[in-house]
């Protein structure tokens, strides 16, 4: 427990700094470091048995589809999303085609490594775009707010209230009282947010509630849906690089599912 609390501020310390004190090509650093960690976590949960060429042929595919949000940046006026997903994504069919023995298995692989591709290249850069919004810093430091707070709500609520298991197929440790106590501390967090972050004032309180709500929900689908991941191959944990935390995709499964709906919704409806 002492060592999950302590890299968990160490961690916090640094999202914060990072994203309220530093360029942003900074933020771009830890991105592109994270993102093939989280994708190689995927396919070592997928495809234990993967060799060297798949995993790197994977990691490049992730790099051209993510790139997109940075594009204008690095002068690819034209480098947008569809160009960026059908290069990744053809990069890992044209792998697999002059590669494929064993035959029998060669696109369950293939189906494997286009959903590690697709989970991760789709929705983590978003974070970029967020990061471009006004007062970026703090757009994404308030759905990592949401994303973090609505998680440590469910665990302090299950703890002291869980009796009805929420989907004890895919998660027994989840309950009932556990998403009540996520989606009440997203709310908040939401709240706090428009009262003291720079520029989210105008978020009303139809906006908070929504980005909270949802935002709580999501971020308990993102965690399920990577348990339904591990428990179908039979793992505990995706990795071992943070101390009580396990690898880099435990601490991002709720935000790829919240940071695309923030993203959506404040383009669409709080701007």
């Amino acid at each position: 427990m002492l060592s999950r609390v302590l890299s968990g501020l160490l961690m916090a310390a640094s999202i914060i700094g990072i994203l309220l004190f530093t360029p942003m090509y900074v933020l771009g650093l830890v991105v592109f470091a994270v993102l093939p960690l989280a994708v190689l976590e995927f396919q070592a949960i997928s495809r234990p048995q993967a060799d060297p060429f798949d995993r790197v042929t994977l990691v490049v595919a992730t790099y051209i589809a993510s790139l997109y949000p940075v594009g204008p940046a690095l002068g690819l006026t034209h480098y947008g999303q569809h160009l960026a997903l059908v290069g990744g994504f053809g990069l890992l069919c044209m792998a697999r085609l002059f590669r494929p023995r064993p035959i029998e298995e060669s696109m369950a692989r293939l189906a494997a490594d286009a959903l590690a591709f697709i989970y991760v290249s789709l929705t983590f850069p978003l974070i970029f775009l967020l990061r471009g919004m006004p007062e970026g810093g703090y757009v994404v430091l308030m759905v990592m707010a949401i994303t973090f707070g609505a998680d440590t709500g469910a665990y302090f609520c299950g703890r002291l209230f869980g009796r009805r298991k929420l989907y004890e197929l895919i998660s027994p440790n989840k309950t009932m009282a556990g998403a009540l106590g996520a989606v009440t501390t997203g709310v908040l967090v939401a709240f706090m947010a428009r009262s003291f972050f720079p520029g989210h004032d105008t978020l009303t309180v139809v906006d908070c509630i929504v980005l909270g709500a949802v935002g709580a929900l999501l971020g308990i689908c993102g965690d399920l849906f990577e348990s339904m991941l591990k428990r179908a191959y039979g793992v505990k944990d995706s990795g071992t690089l943070i101390p009580g935390h396990g690898g880099a995709l435990d601490r991002i499964d709720a935000l790829l599912f919240v940071g695309p709906f923030a993203y959506f919704y404040l383009e669409l409806f709080a701007r």
